[in-house]
Order: structure tokens, then C-alpha cells, then sequence
């Protein structure tokens, strides 16, 4: 066994800081998603490369400036 940490990333479009209920929404309940929070690790100050879809993964992919990817 190696000791290497198991990461899985979830990246979802379109979403804000307080749309998810372990965020602090009151209207709109993410009970799954507020499952995945509470057994790991939550990341309160992020950003993203590009406002939109297509280049954000590019960047997130390669770990590159989207406008370096293409």
C-alpha cells in the first residue's frame, strides 16, 4: 500500500458558493452533495480559469491558461 491519498474531484458548471445547501442555502436542499461534504474535505475559497464551461476544464485538465490550450 502506498500511502497516497485518494482525490476525487467534482467539478459542476454553473454552480455558485451558496447554491448548495452545506454552503448555507435555505431554499434549495442538496442532501447528496451535502452527504460528499460532510465525509471530505470542503473548499471554501477557489477559483476558476475562465467564467465559462469548456475553458475552465481545459485549464483544470492541463494545468494550463486557457488560452494556451486552444
Amino acid at each position: 500500500m502506498s500511502g497516497r491519498p485518494n482525490i476525487v474531484l467534482i467539478v459542476m458548471d454553473d454552480l455558485g458558493y451558496g447554491d448548495l445547501s452545506c454552503m448555507g442555502n435555505r431554499i434549495v436542499r442538496t442532501p447528496r452533495m451535502d452527504a460528499v461534504a460532510a465525509e471530505g474535505i470542503v473548499l471554501r475559497h477557489m477559483y476558476a480559469a475562465s467564467a465559462v464551461c469548456t475553458p475552465s476544464r481545459a485549464a483544470l485538465l492541463t494545468g494550463r491558461y486557457p488560452q494556451r490550450v486552444g
